[in-house]
């Protein structure tokens, strides 16, 4: 039985909202996950350390926006820089998916979720899932995407330990590529990175 946590980012709450939603179908699904303690904010999970994240779940649900120009939520800054700072594949043996909000208004469209998504995977995880993107301009489209990632996720949780060490599902490019790097801005030294 996988065992998932979710971690979080978000300024008005929406992520998390969408998490705590989407979360109440995952018991169901076989997996062992506990919305009162399984879904936290990312710098709850840095104080925890990625090496403790990796050790107690199987599978991080990545719930995320970005804020500003292309930076994380105030309540995930910790949780991307230590992304940033970690040497190795801390995450050897979990896996991952990303499911990203935010407005196409922004030229950093999307920036924290891409960047977390792109900093799992050098870091060792597996991408389970293409991560999705919801544009809050596209309320239909969004909806959609929205409910068939939901429906993906749950798949992959029942198989997550047949794909477990298996190829990525896509590379982090998918569907987008598109970076601003922040590791000048969160931990200093100029930028490049493990997002570069």
């Amino acid at each position: 039985m996988a065992r998932v946590g979710c971690i979080f980012g978000t300024e008005s709450g929406g992520s998390e909202r969408h998490a705590r939603r989407l979360s109440k179908a995952w018991a169901a699904a076989g997996v062992k996950f506990d919305a009162g303690k399984d879904i936290i904010a990312g710098n709850d999970a840095a104080s925890m350390g990625l090496a403790a994240v990796a050790e107690k779940y199987d599978v991080l649900v990545i719930v995320t926006s970005s804020y500003g120009d292309g930076d994380p939520p105030s309540n995930y800054e910790s949780f991307l820089r230590d992304l940033y700072v970690a040497e190795g594949t801390p995450f050897e043996g979990c896996q991952h998916c990303v499911l990203g909000f935010g407005s196409t208004d922004y030229e950093t469209f999307q920036n924290c979720p891409r960047l977390t998504d792109k900093l799992l995977g050098a870091l060792g995880s597996r991408r389970m899932l293409a991560r999705v993107e919801i544009d809050e301009n596209e309320t239909l489209a969004g909806d959609a995407a929205l409910a068939k990632w939901a429906a993906d996720v749950v798949k992959c949780f029942s198989s997550a330990a047949k794909t477990k060490g298996a190829a990525d599902a896509c590379d982090w490019t998918v569907p987008c590529a598109d970076v601003l790097d922040k590791k000048g801005d969160l931990v200093g030294g100029g930028g490049g990175g493990g997002a570069a």
